[in-house]
């Protein structure tokens, strides 16, 4: 399913990558990501996530911003680097606001515990996800969530969950 398929009034679950196509002004699924979260903005559509989630987001475009200003580095070699070259990190900010700019989308950020977390394992046994991943499908199946925006195809082998996708065809307007 399409992420404008979801109707008003739908809760769902938003995944990194949804927000990462939409602080990625170049990226072909900008136009659908960024009208999605417009709907969760106007609470047309209950948002959530969680603080995992956001960290990963800013990770992500940590890594590349990175990628922008240190070209001749591949970005596979990135995180290396970076580890290696704190001066560097220290003059990336781009990303540092990161988060500051989820929690204006009036999303529900939710915080898991340790036994969120603990039983979050039994995910990657029985459905065979990293461990962000895997607690996502903690969260929402503790929350009864059944809705996910994501572009990520693993989510399509979970049975309690529906994928809404971003599209590259979806116009703006």
């Amino acid at each position: 399913m399409l992420l404008s398929d979801l109707e008003d009034g739908s809760s769902v679950f938003v995944d990194a990558n949804i927000f990462i196509y939409h602080f990625s002004k170049a990226s072909k699924l900008n136009p659908a990501s960024s009208k999605f979260l417009e709907r969760i903005e106007e609470q047309k559509i209950d948002g959530f996530t969680s603080v995992a989630i956001i960290q990963e987001v800013a990770h992500r475009m940590m890594i590349v911003e990175a990628a922008s200003i240190l070209p001749e580095i591949k970005v596979k070699d990135l995180v290396r680097y970076l580890k290696t070259h704190p001066d560097m990190v220290k003059k990336l900010a781009t990303h540092e606001n990161i988060p500051t700019k989820i929690a204006l989308f009036n999303l529900d950020v939710l915080s898991p515990n340790l036994e969120t977390l603990e039983r979050s394992q039994q995910m990657k046994r029985r459905y065979g996800f990293l461990s962000n991943d895997a607690l996502t499908l903690q969260i929402m199946e503790d929350l009864k969530i059944n809705n996910l925006a994501s572009n990520d195809s693993d989510f399509e082998r979970v049975n309690f969950i529906k994928l809404h996708k971003p599209s590259a065809s979806m116009s703006p307007s």
